[in-house]
């Protein structure tokens, strides 16, 4: 392979060598050429992406919108490097695997579509490309560059043993500080750092204090609107779907910037306790059109069944639904209550685009397998709509939805008990649910499946500010949270009803979570 090459520059002319020399010195030149966007066209970059590519500055660092093109300078970057560089090392670093995979579906994808880049990958003694997936994602190059991909965690253990003289970071905002002391450790004297992320409002945080080192760190702002395909109407939906323009969640998600102080919802540390590698746990993803081409009610239950693939269980179980309208995910799980009020996770049901007529049919099919002793359903969305199918339609009479299902009003107020009065003593729904989960994980009364990177991407980033006493909690990406809610709350709804003959005491939940750690 060498020796080919070597022949067929010096066969080259002048000219020829200089346009190569030009390509292969300029990222995005060498990305015009080499890389592909998802449609088989070459792949092109927008003003914004060829500065940032083009940045030469030994310390970067991004506070970034989504969908502004991050991911995409990311793999162009490492691509780059990894393909004109002898004997170099680059670590790829996120938070968690989640965030990781992104970055790696769209580095293999380019792989495939490129024989160039695919041929620069070194050969193992297999005679296989010399790609490692387990325990974390390698790729080693014929050039002698050697490519690490690994989840920070909360304490950055996968660092710990690597020296490179490339260190890129994506969701940097969100990695622990336990890991940013392992992650420095790992770039070698004269490396360079590129960090990517969208802000979270959490101040006590390495990020933020890198941010504003304007001496030492080149900064990018990226907002929606330097996308190309950016709208006044998109603009206007989200600030409808964030509450407005000067919320916290269109500072971060819209604008890029740091806006409002937050803090965690859930405990970082009590949260990793709580996660253990166990059997019996089992997730499933129904999109939209795995049910286009059914033509009756029969028919959507049956595919579902099908795709569900559900056995009937003993035990005493709880359900919650966080419900979105059609074009928004939903999340349905199912925990098991033990003897000792531990409450374990053993199913989930992530669908997308789907309406909510079939997601009744689907928590109604959980409800003949599981026969829960109660299922909460967020009223928000096409919540109330589900909670008024289940009670009301005939097809559904026989599974005692009337008593069993409870929809909830995320803003409204719960009775948690009677003063000496016997006036009821109410709290704000949302917040008394996400203490009842506080309460759990700090009791270690709340497991959940270590392998499922998409629980621990949602609990991890949840947020919430402060705005005039009250709690406001950040959106988006929060649907697994939700349904986990809906779920404590009901199981708490029964204890308060005096429903259940083993509770002794009201739990009074404080008004807020704890500030982050």
């Amino acid at each position: 392979m060498k020796g080919k090459k070597k022949k067929d520059l010096s066969s080259l002319s002048q000219r020829d060598k200089k346009v190569l020399y030009a390509i292969l010195t300029d990222p995005v030149k060498w990305g015009e050429s080499f890389l592909h966007n998802r449609d088989g066209s070459p792949r092109t970059f927008w003003d914004h992406q060829k500065e940032d590519l083009r940045c030469r500055s030994m310390n970067i660092i991004h506070q970034d919108r989504r969908d502004v093109g991050k991911s995409v300078c990311i793999v162009t970057d490492v691509l780059h490097y990894a393909f004109t560089t002898k004997g170099g090392s680059g670590l790829i670093a996120a938070p968690h695997q989640g965030h990781l995979d992104t970055l790696i579906d769209e580095f293999e994808f380019q792989l495939s579509e490129s024989p160039d880049l695919m041929s620069a990958i070194a050969i193992n003694k297999a005679g296989h490309p010399a790609i490692t997936r387990k325990p974390y994602f390698k790729v080693q190059f014929i050039s002698g560059t050697v490519l690490y991909f690994r989840p920070g965690g909360d304490y950055g253990k996968a660092f710990r043993s690597l020296h490179v003289n490339r260190v890129w970071i994506d969701e940097a905002a969100w990695l622990p500080e336990q890991a940013w002391r392992a992650v420095r450790q790992c770039l070698n004297a004269g490396g360079r750092f590129r960090l990517y992320s969208n802000p979270n409002g959490l101040r006590d945080t390495t990020y933020y204090r890198l941010t504003k080192e304007k001496k030492r760190w080149k900064s990018f702002h990226w907002p929606s609107s330097l996308n190309p395909n950016w709208t006044e109407e998109r603009e206007q939906e989200l600030a409808d779907f964030y509450g407005g323009r000067d919320t916290p969640g269109f500072q971060h998600e819209v604008l890029g910037e740091h806006g409002r102080p937050s803090y965690g919802a859930f405990n970082h540390e009590q949260f990793k306790l709580c996660q253990k590698v166990y059997d019996g746990y089992r997730a499933v993803r129904i999109p939209g059109e795995e049910l286009s081409d059914c033509d009756s009610e029969e028919e959507v239950r049956d595919r579902l069944d099908l795709l569900m693939c559900l056995a009937p269980e003993e035990g005493k179980f709880w359900v919650g639904a966080d419900t979105g309208y059609t074009n928004d995910p939903s999340e349905v799980t199912v925990w098991r209550e033990d003897e000792d009020g531990v409450m374990r996770l053993v199913f989930r049901l992530h669908t997308e685009h789907v309406a909510y007529p079939a997601l009744a049919e689907a928590i109604s099919l959980v409800d003949r397998y599981y026969n829960p002793r109660g299922i909460g359903i967020d009223n928000g969305g096409n919540g109330l709509s589900v909670v008024q199918d289940l009670k009301n339609l005939d097809k559904f009479r026989g599974q005692d939805f009337e008593t069993k299902v409870r929809g909830f009003d995320f803003g409204g107020a719960t009775v948690i008990g009677y003063d000496d009065d016997t006036k009821p003593v109410r709290k704000r729904t949302k917040e008394y649910m996400t203490a009842l989960i506080n309460r759990a994980l700090a009791k270690r009364e709340a497991i959940l499946p270590i392998d499922d990177i998409d629980i621990e991407n949602e609990f991890t980033t949840h947020t919430y500010t402060l705005q005039n006493g009250r709690v406001v909690y950040s959106k988006g990406n929060d649907h697994i949270v939700d349904s986990t809610r809906c779920a404590f709350l009901r199981r708490e709804i029964e204890k308060l009803e005096g429903l259940d003959p083993h509770y002794e005491e009201v739990y009074v939940a404080p008004m807020a979570t704890n500030p982050i750690f």
